[in-house]
């Protein structure tokens, strides 16, 4: 009867499937941001095909320009970089977006996110929370809007679940709309 036990306790501990396809991709690509200069190989294993930031979605660029723009006044010396991915999904088009910043005083900020952002709804909270093995560390909500987060994922890395609805005040201020999934991880301090 232990052992029935033991294999119950070890059943209960594994995650969940992943709620789309999306998610097991986002994770073989980003679960190691921490490690930059794997993610693009990463990426591109878990099948994200890279692509110039040019011909990424202009919703996708104007939302990686503001994060760059805010970087560069408030670190002008600081080194920025990274790589656009897409990937369709649930037959939506997906951007990933990897980006890498070093100060000038030996700090750094290594991201990785993926952008559904014609996604139709956000997937069920106990689904999310099955596959990542955990409850969030916290919420956030703001109507239908919410992010939750989980800190750490792994060990220096953190994970960020948002889901904005088309049209919610939230992503007509911030530029944002559907679900983003963020993995980040930050050093050197």
């Amino acid at each position: 009867m232990p052992a029935l036990a033991a294999l119950l306790l070890i059943g209960t501990a594994q995650a969940a499937p992943a709620p789309s396809p999306l998610f097991d991709a986002f994770k073989a690509a980003c679960f190691d941001v921490d490690k930059f200069d794997g993610v693009g190989a990463a990426a591109a294993a878990a099948g994200w095909a890279e692509v110039a930031e040019a011909d990424a979605d202009p919703r996708v660029t104007a939302i990686v320009a503001k994060g760059r723009d805010a970087m560069r006044k408030a670190e002008p010396q600081a080194k920025l970089s990274g790589q656009m991915f897409r990937q369709r999904f649930d037959g939506r088009e997906v951007w990933l977006a990897t980006s890498r910043i070093q100060t000038s005083k030996g700090g750094w900020a290594n991201g990785c996110r993926a952008y559904d952002l014609d996604a139709p709804a956000a997937p069920a909270r106990d689904t999310l929370d099955g596959w990542v093995g955990t409850a969030p560390t916290s919420v956030q909500a703001n109507g239908a809007a919410s992010k939750r987060r989980w800190e750490p994922w792994q060990p220096g890395v953190s994970l960020e679940i948002t889901y904005v609805p088309r049209g919610h005040p939230l992503g007509a201020s911030y530029g944002i709309q559907g679900l983003i999934l963020v993995s980040q991880s930050i050093g050197g301090f």
